[in-house]
């Protein structure tokens, strides 16, 4: 089929771009005069011959890692990987791959940190992808090792990705993840060539290893470090649609109306905060953003494309098969609040398109979407005032169905909100209320409130003596919210909306 070929093709593409980037990254620490990192060529400069053949056999190997053959799915096994001794047919090979490990190693991956094990395994991986072939001829594949090891690098980074504190997270653990996640992608990038070009294989074989590259992508991009010209996003946009066809049901999401998202739920302003039309960058800074003063902003996304391109055809078609983050229940601070990682195209169908009384909500929140899926952030522009900060803007989603409620509380940067499908309920209480709005003793939740802001009216006297604005925030309308000013958001509809902080 005329489907396989530009799989095929797609997919060769993408591989060339990863060995570019990972021979560029190489490259580059070894011209920029670091002692401990080089080039590529230098692995074949020490490892060469019959040992340089032997590293895709026993050289680095642990005989532990070559005897489990399911040690990609195998946690327990992977978290005693540092331990494991190489065997002694390996050993001389190894030690002279040792001697240069640091040498192959991309930049922000520090031994003293990750250890030996995962940096000669790293460096295996990045050689033997860098030297790959991008034309595989059908009934070819790489070596069943080389994916073993790769799945156990991963998984070993991502218990230490997981273990403790994010911000006590060694950032070479993520420079390991991003790096592992190329070498990974590469490897199946080479198996979905044959895949996708061998007469006796099936389609739907070759749909399901598309899905796997980008189910790889995606959590080297939600996981990992940031990289420039980072190939993970364009090979996961460029198998997103062959990608979407593993999936059942996808057919019928093609037929989904795109049409304008009206207003479903009732929601009564009583006390309309204050609107302006393009107020001027002087007059923004003045009047607004250092005297702390919210308001609601018209006509500054007016040029959008976005406010004409996004709908769930629209998302899925460009998104569908990309992994993202969920929030399950009605609201973070429920005990039976969870998270789960879903296909963008299984999220909307679940928890949006086909939402039934008995599912609960799900929210995909606070989640940089746009960052994961640069196509998304081609179709916006990231508003003038959000520049007169000292960083640049952060950026972040809001999409979800009807219902789903942000619970009064407030942040430290600040917020420009912009609406683009659908409709929002907002009540905002100045910083001067927050004895009046029930903050949690809890540290940790100390910015939120325990009130049911549209819950009845006796269980929270305080908080109706607390002043507030309130108003429907609407497609093309944006509102800025201060720091430490009180929100609290409700959706009147299917809803994607995007904010931007800053400091």
């Amino acid at each position: 089929m005329a489907e396989d070929g530009g799989l095929r093709r797609a997919a060769g593409q993408a591989l060339l771009m990863i060995r570019g980037r990972i021979l560029q990254e190489l490259q580059y620490t070894r011209g920029s005069g670091q002692e401990s990192r080089g080039g590529i060529k230098n692995v074949e400069q020490y490892v060469g011959g019959e040992e340089k053949e032997k590293l895709h056999g026993d050289a680095i190997c642990c005989e532990e890692i070559m005897e489990n053959k399911t040690l990609g799915a195998n946690k327990t096994t992977s978290s005693k990987l540092a331990d494991v001794k190489c065997s002694e047919k390996g050993v001389s090979t190894a030690e002279k791959l040792a001697r240069v490990e640091e040498r192959v190693l991309p930049g922000g991956v520090e031994v003293g940190v990750v250890g030996r094990w995962a940096s000669e395994t790293l460096a295996r991986l990045l050689q033997v992808v860098a030297s790959s072939s991008v034309a595989a001829s059908p009934g070819s594949s790489p070596p069943a090792d080389d994916h073993i090891l790769a799945n156990a690098l991963l998984d070993y980074s991502w218990q230490k990705l997981n273990t403790g504190h994010w911000k006590d997270v060694d950032l070479s653990w993520r420079w390991v993840f991003t790096w592992g996640s190329l070498a990974l992608v590469g490897l199946l990038l080479l198996r979905l060539q044959v895949a996708s070009g061998a007469h006796s294989a099936s389609h739907t074989s070759a749909y399901l290893a598309a899905a796997d590259v980008v189910r790889a992508c995606d959590r080297g991009l939600l996981m990992g470090a940031p990289v420039d010209d980072n190939p993970l996003h364009s090979t996961a946009a460029a198998l997103n649609t062959y990608a979407r066809l593993a999936r059942a049901g996808a057919a019928e999401d093609e037929g989904e109306d795109g049409a304008s998202i009206t207003q479903q739920d009732a929601a009564s302003v009583t006390s309309p905060l204050p609107s302006v039309h393009c107020p001027p960058l002087d007059r923004f800074l003045l009047h607004y953003m250092t005297a702390g003063v919210p308001v609601k902003l018209l006509g500054v996304v007016d040029h959008w494309p976005a406010l004409n391109l996004w709908n769930i055809p629209y998302l899925r078609q460009i998104a569908g098969a990309r992994i993202v983050p969920v929030e399950v229940g009605a609201r973070y601070t429920d005990l039976t609040w969870s998270q789960a990682l879903m296909t963008l195209d299984d999220y909307l169908t679940t928890y949006v398109t086909h939402h039934t009384p008995s599912t609960p909500i799900g929210y995909l929140a606070q989640h940089q979407l746009l960052d994961q899926v640069p196509q998304l952030q081609d179709d916006i522009l990231v508003p003038d005032y959000c520049h007169l900060g000292e960083d640049p803007p952060r950026l972040h989603a809001w999409l979800g169905p009807r219902g789903t409620v942000s619970p009064l509380h407030h942040d430290p940067d600040h917020n420009i909100l912009v609406q683009v499908m659908g409709y929002k309920y907002i009540r905002l209480y100045g910083e001067e209320q927050s004895g009046l709005v029930y903050p949690h003793a809890d540290p940790l939740l100390a910015n939120t409130s325990q009130a049911d802001v549209e819950g009845p009216l006796e269980e929270w006297p305080l908080l109706q003596r607390a002043q507030y604005h309130d108003l429907v925030l609407g497609p093309g309308e944006a509102l800025y919210i201060p720091p430490r000013c009180w929100h609290y958001v409700r959706s009147l509809s299917t809803s994607f909306s995007v904010s931007f902080w800053w400091t």
